[in-house]
């Protein structure tokens, strides 16, 4: 019985699933190479928990030099599907100001989108703080602004 739901969970499984599970396989072993070939044509494809694994094994060189200009691709990528790890890994490139430039009001509505999409708990929690410590650190206008770009998302789903 079991062998029929793992064959009809395996008949529904896509392309791009096989190579991201492919892909985060190889991560976790640590063989970052094949893992990026896996993840590439998967993040392609528009999956985005391959998008960010991708964009992770850029922004940490991991086996490769590292490349913020390809980690922000990819980060972005994820986050204009809503994906919060995208979207915090999109904040910290904004903050650091790591392939783009310095601007902590985008690094604030990042934040903020990704808090609503996080469930209570560790990772809300250091996401809320990290934002937090942002907003302490930016000007009344540059609250304002972040104000702005996170209403303008909701309003019509379009990054800066």
């Amino acid at each position: 019985m079991a062998l029929c739901f793992l064959g009809a969970a395996l008949a529904f499984t896509t392309p791009a699933q096989a190579d991201t599970a492919a892909g985060l396989a190889h991560m976790k072993d640590g063989d970052y190479i094949k893992a990026m070939a896996e993840l590439i044509p998967a993040a392609q494809s528009g999956d985005a928990l391959a998008q960010v694994n991708l964009a992770s094994i850029y922004y940490y060189g991991l086996g490769i030099a590292a490349n913020f200009d390809k980690a922000f691709l990819w980060y972005h990528a994820a986050a204009i599907q809503g994906d919060p790890d995208g979207q915090i890994g999109l904040a910290i490139l904004y903050m650091l100001g790591q392939g783009v430039r310095t601007d902590p009001a985008i690094a604030y509505m990042w934040l903020t989108l990704a808090l609503d999409k996080l469930p209570p708990g560790y990772d809300h929690n250091r996401v809320s703080t990290n934002r937090d410590y942002i907003g302490a650190h930016m000007s009344a206008a540059q609250l304002q602004e972040a104000t702005g770009l996170v209403q303008h998302w909701y309003q019509s789903h379009q990054a800066p």
